[in-house]
């Protein structure tokens, strides 16, 4: 269940929209898993969530300006993911609280927008901070449909700043460029498509307990896997009239 209300601005001012809203989920086990029996029976609740948002949002000219504030209460968190059997981990009930400024600006053939989202999650017995949990994002996007020789292009640049992995550890931040570029062809009977992406830094990023070839006993260390550059191309053909590709 969910429930949102939006006040919009009277005439006059020119003063943002404001809209509140509210909901909870209910999380289950597999109803087809029981004991005994092995007859499906009614599902378990696991865990339940409440989430709670403000939206202020504001049009000025060709330009949306947009800020959220979001709180989410679990009763139960299993964010962590074992690196040896690959199972959740349980960390305890959790109180998640974020921020998300965005600014969207359209113009003459394509558009540009920029997010930044600060984020805090903790424990809500201990009040410690639940690990693995992202805390802050910048993200830059564009798209341009105007380009020289009928180019379209898009592209993306995205920061994931530092978080904690638990036990005083902390992971390294991640940054990603994102771009394509497209060329159509025969009124939009063919494409020629080019997509790339440059990374750095880690994915997965956790911590595991173990002892490298060189070392006689193991010991607690950040892991993760290295981020890979890739580039694509793509090309399309539509059979058809080519009014039905546009």
């Amino acid at each position: 269940p969910k429930a949102t209300i939006t006040f919009l601005p009277p005439d006059g001012p020119p003063l943002p929209s404001l809209s509140l809203s509210g909901g909870e989920a209910f999380h289950t086990d597999d109803p087809r898993i029981t004991a005994g029996s092995g007859a499906p029976g009614p599902p378990n609740l696991v865990t339940s969530s409440r989430a709670y948002a403000a939206t202020l949002k504001k049009d000025l000219g060709n330009t949306t300006l947009r800020l959220v504030l979001v709180r989410v209460a679990n009763s139960e968190e299993t964010a962590n993911i074992d690196p040896d059997t690959g199972l959740q981990q349980y960390v305890g009930p959790s109180v998640n609280h974020a921020l998300t400024a965005t600014a969207k600006h359209f113009f003459t053939g394509g558009s540009i927008e920029a997010s930044f989202s600060r984020a805090d999650a903790r424990n809500r017995i201990t009040g410690q901070p639940v690990p693995e949990a992202p805390r802050l994002i910048w993200d830059v996007a564009g798209h341009f449909d105007r380009l020289p020789l009928g180019l379209r292009a898009l592209g993306e640049f995205e920061y994931v700043g530092r978080k904690p992995l638990g036990d005083g550890f902390t992971g390294v931040p991640v940054r990603e460029v994102r771009g394509a570029l497209l060329r159509s062809f025969h009124e939009g009977r063919a494409s020629v498509g080019a997509s790339f992406l440059l990374p750095g830094g880690y994915t997965g990023q956790t911590l595991e307990t173990l002892a490298l070839p060189s070392e006689t006993e193991p010991f607690e260390r950040i892991v993760g896997v290295p981020t890979k550059p890739y580039a694509t191309l793509t090309l399309t053909y539509n059979f058809g009239s080519p009014a039905s590709h546009r």
